[in-house]
């Protein structure tokens, strides 16, 4: 009976102290999915430099996020932010389904790149529907793909972006660029109407929205000051500015959206 109360008792605290392993490794996880997941669903390069989480409250910080330009563009970047707020459900880590309470994105700056063949942006954008549509098929056929057998899904209650600014230029205009600022953005309950969205999924909704408040941004500018070739491109965007915006909005109505 002793030997009994005894392997049990070693049983237990062998699954404590790997309770306490996977807490406080959780930052270096984080950091790894998004160095290692970010440039196959954009299709651009990813860094992150590192994540700070405190086990017991779940609050963190992803410190230097910086994505890249897909090929065909110039700028040096798309996507930079110096911190990430993030708060996490720690009830939910060991779970399939990850519950991400909120998101604060504070002073990102977005470079909005205009090229011959659409934005950076644009491009992003067809990168992560074709990897969520590949996610899609694999899933219909049978086939597992890594993320699919990773098996981890997020909810994510609440994502602001605050205090942002947008780079805008084209990429046959020299280095000629005109910045403002980029609205406000909060997006609720990504992935909470299906159970949880992939990281795919999650991608999609942000940078749908992220582009909705880019192209609002874009319309604002005062073309007098902005470099001839350039404030021309920009004036045919503002021209379809609106559809776009429907199209991204309608996209946002769907299973990734609010």
């Amino acid at each position: 009976m002793k030997r009994v109360v005894m392997g049990i008792s070693v049983l237990i605290v062998i699954l404590v102290v790997g309770v306490l392993v996977l807490y406080s490794s959780l930052g270096a996880i984080i950091t790894k999915a998004v160095n290692t997941q970010g440039p196959e669903i954009v299709q651009a390069p990813v860094d992150l430099k590192k994540t700070e989480i405190d086990a017991t409250s779940g609050k963190g910080t992803l410190r230097s996020l910086v994505i890249g330009n897909p090929e065909g563009f110039e700028t040096e970047t798309l996507f930079k932010v110096d911190e990430i707020q993030i708060t996490v459900d720690t009830d939910s880590i060991t779970s399939d389904t990850v519950v991400v309470k909120e998101i604060s994105i504070q002073a990102p700056e977005i470079t909005y790149e205009i090229g011959e063949h659409g934005s950076n942006i644009d491009a992003i954008q067809r990168n992560i529907d074709a990897f969520v549509k590949k996610q899609g098929l694999s899933s219909a056929s049978g086939e597992k793909s890594a993320e699919k057998e990773n098996g981890t899904k997020l909810i994510i209650e609440h994502v602001y972006v605050k205090g942002g600014k947008v780079n805008v230029g084209a990429t046959f205009a020299g280095g000629q660029m005109a910045t403002v600022s980029l609205p406000d953005i909060h997006l609720k309950n990504i992935g909470k109407k299906q159970d949880g969205a992939t990281p795919g999924e999650v991608a999609k909704a942000i940078i749908d929205a992220l582009k909705i408040a880019v192209l609002k941004a874009v319309i604002s500018l005062d073309l007098k000051n902005i470099k001839d070739s350039t404030a021309k491109v920009i004036e045919g965007t503002a021209e379809v500015v609106q559809d776009a915006m429907k199209d991204v909005t309608d996209s946002m109505k769907g299973p990734f959206g609010k």
